[in-house]
């Protein structure tokens, strides 16, 4: 098994979602979890980050949803929808802590999906699915 890091993992994953959101079929942000210490001028500032255990990329697809009508036995109307989408990234061994476990836990009972990747490979097999 080849050894990836975590980091090389988010860059690959970010370059990749970079690529398909300049072709407009999602968009996209990296969320970083913590408080970071701006230096600007000679005066510091604290940045609040997304909470811990918060997963590293959060995605947004457009896609559409076929109502069927039991009665009539037809499709009855066809309604835009949205697909959000969590993804953590990890090395080739690494593993949930208990804060993204809850995290997770909280993202799918809202109906939102979740997914942990070792790969572009793992992202594009996620994406793809509906």
């Amino acid at each position: 098994m080849i050894k990836v890091s975590e980091s090389e993992v988010k860059y690959a994953v970010n370059e990749y979602l970079e690529t398909i959101k300049a072709m407009g079929k999602l968009w996209f942000c990296r969320l970083n979890a913590g408080d970071f210490i701006e230096e600007r001028g000679g005066s510091r500032r604290r940045i609040k980050g997304a909470g811990k255990g918060t997963a590293d990329f959060i995605v947004i697809q457009g896609g559409e949803v076929q109502m069927f009508h039991a009665i009539q036995k037809s499709i009855h109307a066809i309604h835009p929808i949205s697909f959000v989408t969590f993804i953590e990234c990890k090395s080739s061994i690494g593993k949930e802590s208990p804060e993204q476990k809850e995290f997770e836990e909280l993202v799918t009972k809202l109906n939102c999906r979740y997914a942990i990747v070792r790969s572009v490979d793992d992202v594009i097999g996620v994406l793809n699915r509906e």
